[in-house]
This record gives C-alpha cells, structure tokens and sequence, in this order.
C-alpha cells in the first residue's frame, strides 16, 4: 500500500509541476503578445500626410505639419512647399549643392526637425561651404526614387547621394505593391539590358492578398527552408520564436541562398544606377552611395543580419566597381553600438537623434562630395 501511495504520489508531483510549468508558458506567451501589440497599436500619425500619385505611388503633402507619436518618441514633421521634409528650401545659392536621395531612414522617421542627419551636417564645419537638401520620402524604394530624380535635376545637384536602405529596398524593386507600405508603386523589369517600367500609372487601389501575406522575412526566404519542422512550429508563438533564436539556424546555407537571389536583385539595381548616373551627369553633377543599415544588421545570427550584411557585400563591391563612391555605414556603426551608444529606437527601429548625428560625423568625413 505504501507503494502504490508513493508511486500516487510521485505521479502527482510529476502532473503539478507539468501543468505549473504549462501556466507559466502560457502567461508568458500571452504577456509577449500583449507587449507587442501595444507596442504596434501605439503608433500614429496626424492625417494627411500622403497623397496617392499616380506617377510615384505616393508623396509628401506640400505645407503639411503635425505630429507621429510612437512608444518610442513624439515628434514633428514638417513638409515644404516642394513635397519635402523641413524649411522652404533654396537651390540659387553659391554653394555646392548635395542631395540626400533615400527612404524614411533619410527622412528622419522618429526625430525631430533639425535632427536628421542633413541637418546636422548643415550645422557643421561641413555645411560651410555646402549646402545639403533631404530630398527623401518616407516608404520609397529605388524604382521610386529614380523616377523623383528626374524631378529634381532642374536644381543642378553637384551631388547627388543615393542612400540604398539594406533592409528592404533590393526588395521592393521586385514588386509592384512594397513589403511595409499599404499603396501600389511603379516598378521596373531588365528586358535584356533595358529597364521597362511597369504598373504605371500605378491604379488607387487596396494591397491585394498576395503581397499583404509578404514580410520582408519571406522575400528573404522565398524558397528557402530556414528550420525543420519541428522549429516551424515553435515560430508560431513568441516563446517559440525566441527558442529558435537560441537554436540557430544553417547561417552559411542562408548567406548562400541569399547571395545567389541577390544577383538579379543587384543586376536590375545598377540599371537603375546606369539610368540615373546619365541622368546626374547631363546636368554636370556626379553620383555617390551610402548604405544605409537597420537595426537588424547589427544582431548576429539572424536572417536580417545575414541579409543586410550580404547585400552590403555585393552592392559596395558593383558599385566601387564601377568607379562609384560608397560608404557603408554599417562597420562603423556598429563600433559605436559596441560602445552602448542608442543609435536605434529600441521598439520602432529608426535612428534616434545620436544616430543620426553619427551619421552625420561618419560621412562628414568621407569625401563623398568632394570635387573630383
């Protein structure tokens, strides 16, 4: 009898505990759910900020201000009567003229005015004999940008930087709709050597299903296997996706497969590049590259690392190959994020003000606009 108890009783522990430890999952799950979703539902934006074009997908609304508010920060924005961020802005001056082409990280999602990183550079030893104008557009990916740039010529650029955002934007020029924005956008497509541009006029209407099931994760993986099965499950929850982190994954498997889809990324980007290096020099002005990470650039072992690091490797190595100048602000970034300095909002995962001011003190010094 007092075996049959212990054995009771043993079976009783081993039930508790497993049930304990199940509760335990289960609310942490829920509390990781919840933090994110809040985190998510806390963003907003006063309206009217963009305006559906046709030619271009979408644009700044001239003379529009107000306020975008996140976990993360409260800022405001202001846009010029020429569709851009900041002050009326001046081209008829006697300074050398440089241009800032690039998406939101260029922009300055998430800080306020005078606090992107053309700001600060006007404000420096730089800006003395320079004047540098934030020509960019929250959301646009190269397609995009290429075509604005023929609006922009007019204003002779003795400069013109692109700034290539490594997280998305050889993505984005595959599709007619982006992976993080709800509008449709032109594109193009190489015919043999020839660039076609495509969905344009791009039509008003919603992101289709197909392109609302895509993630940047998914362009990066698109046919490639990541986990086993048995990981694929755990992705499906918080807890999971975090045991999967610790576990890892084939890294060198995955650089592979990104190197070799990169190749026709890259391929219908120094296109765009070719097009657009014409298009500068017709109007006596030169072309010049930064690249520009995200935060997942610096977390090791995880496919936007892997990713962000790889599409450095091809485009600095294309670019500089074609006589180009380019910074990668990646490895020096990453010097100071080593150092603890908050370069990224934590939640958000744009520059912060020191960020941005990094960037600034890192290409301040770079000779990307020095006369050639």
């Amino acid at each position: 009898m007092k075996q049959g108890n212990s054995v009771r009783n043993a079976w009783f522990g081993i039930v508790t505990v497993v049930i304990s430890v199940v509760i335990v999952l289960v609310v942490f799950e829920w509390a990781l759910r919840t933090m994110t979703g809040s985190m998510q539902s806390s963003e907003s934006m006063d309206e009217g900020f963009i305006l559906f074009d046709s030619r271009l997908g979408w644009k700044l609304n001239p003379g529009w201000e107000g306020k975008h508010r996140h976990h993360d920060f409260e800022v405001q924005y202001q846009v010029n009567e020429l569709g851009f961020r900041g002050d009326a802005l001046e081209f008829s001056g006697e300074s050398q003229k440089v241009f800032f082409l690039g998406d939101s990280f260029t922009f300055g999602l998430g800080v306020d005015e005078g606090e992107t990183f053309p700001d600060f550079l006007n404000s420096s030893a730089a800006g003395a004999h320079t004047d540098f104008f934030n020509l960019s557009v929250p959301g646009y990916a190269p397609d995009q940008q290429l075509i604005l740039l023929d609006d922009l010529l007019s204003y002779r650029p003795d400069t013109l930087v692109w700034v290539i955002y490594l997280g998305n934007d050889l993505l984005d020029i595959r599709y007619p709709f982006p992976l993080q924005a709800g509008y449709g956008k032109p594109y193009y497509v190489l015919d043999g050597n020839r660039l076609r541009l495509e969905n344009s006029p791009v039509p008003l209407k919603a992101k289709t299903p197909k392109y609302q099931a895509m993630s940047v994760s998914s362009a990066i993986l698109e046919g490639f296997d990541l986990y086993p099965i048995w990981q694929d499950l755990l992705a499906d929850s918080q807890i999971g996706t975090r045991i999967n982190s610790i576990i890892g994954f084939d890294e060198n498997a995955l650089q592979s497969h990104i190197e070799e889809r990169l190749k026709s990324d890259v391929a219908l980007f120094l296109a765009m590049t070719d097009r657009a290096r014409t298009m500068v020099r017709g109007q006596g002005g030169e072309m010049a590259f930064v690249l520009m990470p995200g935060s997942g650039y610096f977390r090791e072992n995880t496919v936007p690392g892997v990713y962000q690091k790889s599409t450095a490797r091809a485009l600095s190595s294309e670019l500089k190959d074609r006589g180009y100048r380019v910074v990668n602000l990646g490895p020096e970034l990453a010097n100071l994020i080593n150092s603890e300095k908050q370069l990224f909002h934590p939640n958000e995962g744009h520059l912060t003000p020191e960020g941005h001011k990094a960037v600034a003190g890192i290409l301040a010094g770079s000779g990307l606009w020095d006369q050639q």
